[in-house]
């Protein structure tokens, strides 16, 4: 979870890079000083002072990947006068990636299906629903909503009958997340996109899927010291939050009441009261004073400055737990970094729960890889772009990049924005041998449901480094942004700006400068505040020179973050 953190440079070296080049508020600038920005086709621009100018009269279109209307989606700027092969280089690479085969890419009408022949054509879908992207494939049916090749299995099969209960509001759904076979021609194509999909076939585990079960994993795990697993009382229901009570996670004091704990067990204590948990279960009424359990802990890991696969966590795999690891070496690691456009993982953590729990709705900056090998989960997945309809803890809060609305009855009242979020949601139903890439900054909430016989959960992660908000080096004076900042990075500037904050003057006073940030024509405070508004002003401006989208940003970290939270006493 903070991985992050290793990648990603400084707030504070960011904005001074931005104070250094002279980009003033006042004059509405920012700029990008890449000088190969011109060459992605404006996915990657400079911001200079005669683009400030023209931004009024440029198109924002929006583009989605070859899987429907609900994901993926990006943004980008259509210049006046740009030709369709222009336009196409553009929005191609901003959809499939900066280093993607663009030739053979043709535009469809998100609305209609129909190919895009004119730059007139594209233009007129600004305010029309968008376009989708096929680089080379055929268009897939039925283009306005998520849709699959191969049938979803429904929650209906998996529970045995009768349907799993969902912890969130069933209108929430929009549609359901792409499947497709491992062999799909455009997999490796959907998988550099932002967009999650559903792979099946893949085989990526070997036998793990078929040999992991609780009573496998306790034979071959029984001489590892301990394992990290999440307790969570009767009263939590299933609900297994993460909370950060690490030194200087909780600057401000928030008061917080956390619904699990995490302890150290050995694999056989987890398995005999996974049992005894079971055994409750099986007989009703007893789960109500029975401890909930969610065991995660890494396997494999490696560091950010370091090449390769990730490696066994200390003695695991050598002096213990050598079974396991030996399964883990016949995974498909080649495969995995192929499709994943030539990265390896960073990490690999290992997931047993069992039916009734859930993790709530929240995001991770690292791309991950999720495969299921035991039982059946349900995840609800929803876009960064809505950052502020579901309102994430403040940076400095021990539940950062958790939403802070309880799905099963929102308070609509404290979170208005949430019902914005009707039909905005896609689900994924994972079952033995299922992948499901979740792209960096998708929110997602996951459940784990009835599996018989064993009613036992098992899944695995693999975790990808997490990107920035920017490339180059600031230290070097050199840095690029896309333009406009769109999904995870401009999730992440987001967060940089608390970050500066807090550098400056204290995560204390983040709520009283962004106000201040809000009211740039109000009194500036003297002092260290001042200096920090004045900064983070110049900071801000320098990657949004349009005064509305700066506005929005700096309010959707104010109210999204911090509506009705009071620092040392809320939370």
């Amino acid at each position: 979870w903070r991985a992050a953190a290793l990648v990603q440079s400084s707030s504070a070296a960011v904005a001074a890079w931005c104070a250094s080049a002279g980009r003033a508020v006042s004059a509405g600038l920012g700029a990008s000083t890449d000088p190969h920005a011109e060459a992605t086709g404006g996915a990657q621009a400079q911001c200079t002072a005669e683009q400030s100018t023209t931004k009024a009269s440029a198109s924002r279109l929006l583009a989605y990947p070859n899987v429907g209307a609900l994901q993926g989606e990006v943004e980008v700027d259509l210049e006046p006068g740009q030709d369709l092969p222009t336009i196409r280089e553009a929005v191609a690479r901003a959809v499939l990636g900066k280093s993607a085969n663009v030739v053979g890419v043709r535009l469809h009408s998100a609305g209609t299906g129909c190919e895009l022949t004119s730059a007139a054509a594209v233009r007129q879908q600004v305010l029309q629903g968008g376009v989708i992207v096929c680089p080379d494939v055929p268009l897939r049916a039925d283009c306005k909503h998520a849709t699959a090749r191969g049938r979803h299995p429904s929650s209906c099969e998996v529970a045995g009958g009768e349907e799993a209960p969902r912890r969130y509001d069933a209108r929430l759904l929009g549609g359901q997340v792409l499947r497709l076979d491992a062999e799909d021609p455009e997999l490796r194509s959907l998988l550099g996109c932002q967009v999650p999909i559903v792979v099946q076939g893949s085989d990526l585990a070997g036998q793990a899927s078929k040999l992991w079960s609780f009573d496998y994993l306790d034979r071959h795990l029984r001489d590892v010291d301990h394992f990290f697993v999440l307790r969570a009382p009767s009263s939590s229901r299933g609900r297994f939050g993460y909370y950060d009570f690490s030194e200087g996670k909780n600057p401000c004091g928030h008061r917080i009441t956390p619904t699990n704990e995490r302890v150290e067990m050995r694999f056989s204590d987890f398995r005999r009261k996974a049992a005894d948990l079971r055994s409750c279960l099986a007989t009703e009424g007893a789960s109500q004073a029975q401890d909930s359990l969610y065991l995660q802990t890494a396997l494999l890991h490696r560091g950010v400055a370091e090449a390769g696969r990730p490696r066994p966590v200390g003695s695991f795999g050598q002096r213990c737990g050598v079974r396991v690891a030996a399964d883990m070496e016949e995974f498909r690691w080649d495969w995995l970094a192929q499709v994943m456009g030539g990265r390896e993982a960073q990490m690999c953590q290992l997931f047993c729960g069992l039916p009734g729990g859930f993790s709530p709705c929240h995001y991770d900056p690292q791309d991950n890889v999720f495969a299921q090998l035991r039982g059946w989960k349900r995840v609800l997945l929803f876009h960064p772009r809505h950052f502020g309809c579901l309102y994430p803890w403040p940076v400095h809060h021990p539940q950062d990049r958790q939403s802070r609305v309880d799905f099963e009855a929102p308070d609509l009242e404290a979170f208005p924005r949430f019902s914005e979020l009707v039909g905005r949601g896609l689900e994924a139903l994972l079952g033995p041998g299922d992948i499901l890439r979740i792209p960096p900054g998708w929110w997602h909430h996951v459940e784990m449901l009835p599996s018989p016989p064993e009613e036992e959960v098992v899944s695995l992660n693999f975790w990808f480094p997490a990107p920035g908000w920017f490339d180059g080096d600031p230290d070097s004076g050199n840095i690029s942004w896309d333009r406009p900042l769109f999904g995870i990075r401009r999730v992440l500037f987001q967060r940089s700006i608390e970050e500066l904050i807090a550098q400056l003057c204290g995560p204390e006073h983040v709520l009283e400068v962004l106000r201040c940030c809000l009211k740039p024509t109000g009194p500036v405070p003297e002092g260290p505040l001042g200096q920090a508004v004045t900064q983070v002003q110049t900071y801000v401006a320098t990657v949004f020179p349009d005064e509305k989208e700066r506005m929005g940003v700096l309010a959707e970290v104010s109210e999204g973050r911090f509506l009705g939270l009071l620092p040392l006493s809320g939370g």
